[in-house]
């Protein structure tokens, strides 16, 4: 519905800040690694939106990028994990580290997140894992994403399963280890393979 939002920062809030919209003032409820990267009050803003709507009143949420937008959406999804929950995880990590942690089935890393039990995060591992690897993990102009999409798809053709190989290919082009070349991609994930079985 009111997917973002540009105008000048008025107020910034524990948790939220207040846009002026041409002169309309807008609450937007941010989480904290969002309200740190804000500028000073005064200078424009964009933040991606969402638009909560409950029984007794309307709530826009800010983001710093789409990702998180949809990152928040499917945890929305989540049984047992409400908009507070959801915020959360985006407060403690960016989207690409929580997909990770949940590619990997890391609950060390997933109970760090404050109101995240050792039961939350074997409930957020069982239903996002299968999930991970259907969404988009870099942006629309990020050039490694289709070779990341495209490792993929070659190791489920050798019967590696998504979830399986997501975490080391992410490591993998996050260590700047993923050439353009798609054989050399395989070979050198085939490898990481074998030494984890050692």
């Amino acid at each position: 519905m009111i997917s973002c939002l540009r105008g000048v920062l008025y107020e910034i809030g524990a948790d939220s800040v207040i846009i002026d919209v041409h002169g309309a003032g807008l609450e937007i409820s941010l989480h904290q690694r969002a309200l740190a990267a804000l500028p000073r009050v005064g200078q424009s803003l964009l933040l991606h939106t969402h638009l909560q709507v409950l029984e007794n009143e309307f709530r826009l949420y800010g983001f710093l990028d789409k990702e998180e937008v949809k990152l928040f959406k499917t945890l929305l999804g989540i049984s047992g994990m409400g908009a507070k929950g959801a915020m959360n995880v985006l407060a403690a990590m960016e989207p690409l580290s929580f997909y990770q942690a949940i590619a990997s089935g890391d609950e060390k890393v997933l109970t760090g997140i404050p109101g995240i039990g050792k039961k939350s995060a074997g409930r957020l591992i069982f239903e996002l894992k299968n999930k991970v690897a259907e969404m988009s993990l870099t942006p629309a102009d990020d050039t490694g994403g289709s070779a990341v999409e495209e490792v993929l798809q070659a190791m489920e053709s050798l019967g590696y399963g998504r979830s399986e190989v997501y975490s080391l290919v992410m490591e993998l082009k996050q260590g700047g280890e993923l050439s353009e070349r798609l054989e050399d991609n395989i070979k050198t994930l085939l490898k990481h393979k074998v030494r984890q079985m050692k």
